[in-house]
């Protein structure tokens, strides 16, 4: 047993000596400073965790998609092998750090795009890859500009959206069309610089309130994502990093019942296309946050009468083929009182039916206002007005309507 013992602590060393050895060539995705400003498409391997990792001598293909690399202007794709941590290039042997390889323009975009169930005066975009002469769509948003905040977005299990036939090259802008890009630019710039890190968002906060002296007992605003990277699979985890993305969450809510909420999701989502099953959800955001000040609630907007916080984030699942739902909604509002309890929570909630939602329920975490008070409702029952109310008719109504077990 001792020797059994001492041959598994060695091999674990040598098998942690290897990954972290310097002579690989490991990129982290998720490491903005570690990577070039538009990184390519590692398209030979997978990503494991959000890194792709290769063995000295082992080759790596990278690809540009559409664009062309910043230091090789005439190529979309190379060739390199990993030596001693760099990169040597096949056609021309230069030895290469990895932010020496980066794109002209980043592979995935965030553009506008018409969306179904999403019209004026809210913008359709779509989060997408683009490759050769067409586009693989692995997202659509629909987009508040004028408040600054996504309102819905949408996502597949089967990792990419199927969408009516369109036109995805680009076309010669209006002059309003143009108009609309410049100012999607500066909306996009301005979330941005909000968002980059929550210490000022922590300031911008505090001079909000400043007047009311309010006691925010250790709370702080971050930046949350409506669309978890924990949706997508391999390299695509990189458009849940989109501007349009992101919304202020209370960090107990972020870090609380949102993060269990979406880990269920993922894991539900990952369940379906291992069973074969499609299965949509959109994730959304509903109504204002508000904090309760001297004078009254105080509506919480972090740039003028924009970027707001929103009040509730909330997910729905469906399985159309099945005809059946499940909405949930987290309460964005770690400061809610008892008594405002009962007008916040819209339904009688469905949570502990549900059998997916296992970081969710456990310890009935949940039921916790402190980390974001969440709960299910059927779809007919959920009531938020930026839910596509054209959903219904895929969903069956009562018990039979609810989805609430786990593929396998």
């Amino acid at each position: 047993m001792l020797r059994a013992l001492l041959l598994l602590c060695c091999l674990q060393s040598a098998l942690l000596k290897d990954v972290e050895d310097p002579s690989w060539c490991v990129i982290d995705l998720s490491c903005a400073e570690c990577t070039p400003d538009n990184m390519p498409l590692v398209t030979s391997a997978r990503a494991a965790d959000g890194t792709v990792r290769a063995a000295p001598g082992d080759e790596l293909a990278l690809s540009c998609g559409a664009g062309r690399f910043a230091a090789y202007p005439l190529r979309a794709d190379l060739t390199v092998r990993c030596d001693a941590g760099r990169y040597r290039v096949a056609h021309d042997a230069a030895l290469l750090s990895l932010l020496d390889l980066g794109c002209q323009e980043n592979v995935y975009e965030d553009v506008q795009h018409s969306v179904e169930h999403c019209g004026p005066p809210l913008q359709g975009r779509s989060y997408q890859l683009r490759a050769g002469g067409g586009a693989r769509h692995l997202a659509a948003m629909c987009y508040d500009a004028d408040r600054a905040l996504p309102v819905f977005a949408r996502v597949s299990s089967a990792g990419t959206l199927q969408l009516a036939p369109h036109a995805d090259a680009r076309a010669p802008l209006s002059l309003l069309g143009n108009f609309d890009q410049m100012f999607d630019a500066g909306t996009r710039h301005a979330a941005e610089r909000l968002f980059a890190d929550d210490a000022g968002l922590a300031r911008r906060l505090r001079e909000i309130m400043r007047p009311e002296r309010f006691d925010f007992a250790g709370q702080k605003l971050t930046a949350g994502r409506l669309l978890s990277p924990l949706y997508f699979d391999d390299q695509d985890v990189r458009v849940a990093e989109f501007a349009s993305n992101k919304m202020a969450v209370w960090r107990s809510v972020a870090e609380g019942n949102l993060a269990h909420l979406q880990a269920d999701v993922a894991a539900l989502l990952r369940g379906a296309r291992r069973a074969g099953r499609a299965v949509d959800v959109y994730a959304g955001t509903s109504g204002a946050g508000a904090l309760r000040a001297a004078g009254g609630r105080r509506a919480l907007r972090l740039r003028g009468a924009r970027f707001p916080v929103p009040r509730y984030v909330w997910a729905v699942v469906v399985d159309r083929a099945a005809g059946r739902s499940l909405a949930v909604a987290v309460l964005n509002d770690p400061f809610v009182a008892v008594s405002e309890v009962r007008e916040a929570v819209f339904c009688d909630s469905l949570c502990g039916r549900a059998g997916w939602l296992r970081e969710l329920r456990r310890l009935r975490g949940y039921e916790v206002p402190l980390y974001g008070l969440a709960f299910c409702c059927s779809l007919h029952n959920f009531t938020v007005p930026e839910l596509p109310s054209a959903l219904l008719q895929h969903v069956r109504p009562g018990a039979e309507g609810l989805l609430t077990d786990f593929y396998t």
